[in-house]
């Protein structure tokens, strides 16, 4: 069977990983391995991956998990035949260790510097007695709301984006190699706090305006997820009943659909919603035509993940670059899924002083100006003749 990941690829990625820096000899690398799965995923089985996925009905049936109780976790270097056909099954897949520690540590680390920076030292999120000095704009949109944690544009965010297994991860999925990454955020839900609950049964994708398979979604575990902390819920195979449960009114354009479980047969479909638990460094990604929501944090700890995913590049759109680009300079959220700007409903914390004081300068790989879409995959030349 073709591969994209061969073993070229994960001599790279070795090298790559060893160097723990940003420099000329790592382009060098990158642009490298880019031109090697760029010609992998050439190869007409390769091709055939996403239609023969766009195509399949889907089958609703209980992911099992593993012996301590967490999600099955694949590695992309490794296991990609295990991660396609776990991939196809369900629409959603979780791959494992796809950050470094140091990086993971470091993104973590920076949630709390940020919410100290932004309140003047008045909030600490280790001290629940501080939390009501969260940083609030001037709409008073507090920093933190809904478990999401407003910081869109970062140096930490790119680290993690511009991670190579993570695009690697959605290599896989999409059997392109022409990919953009998405603007998000973290997700923050803290022991005890108000905000700390679950969020329903949904779909972020409207069936009256995009019928089909059109994007996907992911959540990286920057701390453990198991079950009483809060975790990622889905229900593996649920795209095949996308169009049966979810039917918004004619004039709602937006993306958000809730499941109505209030509909008598509703019943079977939230009765196979499964919590995912995760390990630090997981990421977990699914079809945005699936069923899913996340859990509660019961925990006394904190759960901190980021939401990363990966989609084909749009290059030839300049509504979604000059959005794309937009965003970027202003370090804002905002929700433009055709340009991959996965922000969620208002209300969101808007002060674009506060941000661009606090924000640390992104430091990009040859991978992250692609994925960020300030250059051009056209410039990834074919490899040598060997």
């Amino acid at each position: 069977m073709a591969e994209i990941i061969n073993d070229k690829i994960r001599s790279i990625v070795a090298r790559i990983e060893a160097a723990q820096v940003i420099s000329p000899e790592t382009d060098i690398l990158l642009a490298e391995l880019l031109a090697e799965v760029k010609t992998n995923c050439s190869h007409p089985d390769i091709v055939a991956r996403i239609a023969a996925y766009a195509e399949a009905p889907g089958q609703v049936l209980p992911v099992k998990m593993d012996s301590d109780g967490y999600a099955p976790a694949f590695d992309v270097l490794t296991e990609e035949a295990e991660f396609v056909d776990f991939w196809q099954r369900n629409g959603i897949v979780v791959s494992k260790n796809v950050v470094s520690n140091a990086v993971r540590e470091r993104a973590i680390a920076r949630v709390y510097e940020l919410t100290g920076t932004m309140s003047n030292g008045a909030c600490d999120l280790t001290k629940p007695e501080t939390w009501q000095h969260m940083p609030v704009d001037a709409a008073g949109t507090p920093l933190l709301s809904r478990g999401f944690f407003e910081v869109y544009h970062d140096d930490t965010l790119a680290a993690l984006r511009q991670s190579i297994r993570i695009y690697l991860h959605y290599v896989l999925i999409w059997s392109r190699f022409d990919l953009w990454t998405t603007f998000d955020r973290i997700g923050v839900k803290l022991p005890g706090h108000g905000d700390a609950k679950g969020l329903p049964l949904h779909v972020d994708q409207n069936p009256k305006v995009h019928p089909n398979f059109r994007t996907v979604q992911g959540v990286l575990a920057l701390s453990d997820c198991p079950a009483e902390r809060g975790t990622y819920v889905g229900i593996a195979g649920s795209k095949c009943m996308f169009h049966r449960y979810y039917t918004p009114k004619d004039e709602y354009v937006g993306e958000y659909v809730e499941l109505d479980v209030r509909r008598p047969d509703a019943l079977p479909l939230v009765d196979r919603a499964q919590l995912f638990p995760l390990r630090a460094g997981d990421l977990v990604s699914w079809d945005s035509r699936t069923t899913h929501a996340n859990s509660a944090n019961l925990s006394n700890d904190t759960r901190i993940v980021a939401y990363i995913a990966a989609g084909l590049a749009r290059e030839s759109s300049p509504d979604a670059v000059r959005e794309r680009e937009a965003a970027f300079l202003t370090g804002l959220g905002s929700n433009v899924r055709d340009a991959y700007m996965h922000a969620s409903m208002r209300p969101r914390f808007t002060n674009p002083e506060t941000i661009a004081r606090t924000r640390a300068a992104e430091r990009l790989t040859l991978l992250g100006r692609l994925i960020y879409g300030k250059q051009s995959y056209g410039d990834i030349a074919a490899p040598a003749a060997s």
